[in-house]
């Protein structure tokens, strides 16, 4: 047995030539396939900017770890250095305040160590009544 096949276009279709559902059921499949098209090219892009942004992203990320790094390093080295200086001011403050030198000073100047010792007392404030731009009433008639 041999198999013929003809050749058929989409205007010859048997029972479906020239008719509406003919016509439209072509443009239907025309549509899919340009959809189709899309989207496998949306995929792609969404796929390619997932991965940017994902890229981008941890280079951002490796970057500002790296900035914190640097500042830390920075400070650090600050600390060190105010360290230093702060045990060279507390050295001169002990030299400044040391015993023996004070008193090579007031002898110098002629003071000595006090015998005795006087006290002072001094009374205490009275605190004003009153408003403050009027005297208080048991003073109006003085």
């Amino acid at each position: 047995m041999i198999a013929y096949t003809l050749s058929v276009g989409d205007d010859e279709l048997p029972g479906r030539s020239g008719s509406r559902a003919g016509r439209t059921a072509a443009q239907a499949r025309r549509r899919r396939a340009i959809r189709a098209k899309h989207r496998v090219l949306a995929f792609i892009l969404i796929g390619l900017t997932a991965a940017t942004l994902f890229l981008l992203s941890s280079l951002w990320l490796m970057a500002g770890a790296q900035r914190l790094s640097y500042d830390l390093e920075k400070l650090h080295k600050t600390a060190v250095g105010l360290r230093d200086q702060s045990a060279r001011y507390e050295d001169r403050i002990a030299q400044l305040e040391s015993r023996d030198r004070l008193a090579a000073i007031a002898e110098r100047l002629g003071m000595s160590d006090p015998r005795r010792f006087a006290v002072a007392t001094v009374p205490p404030e009275e605190k004003p009544r009153g408003l403050a731009f009027l005297p208080s009433p048991d003073r109006w008639l003085h």
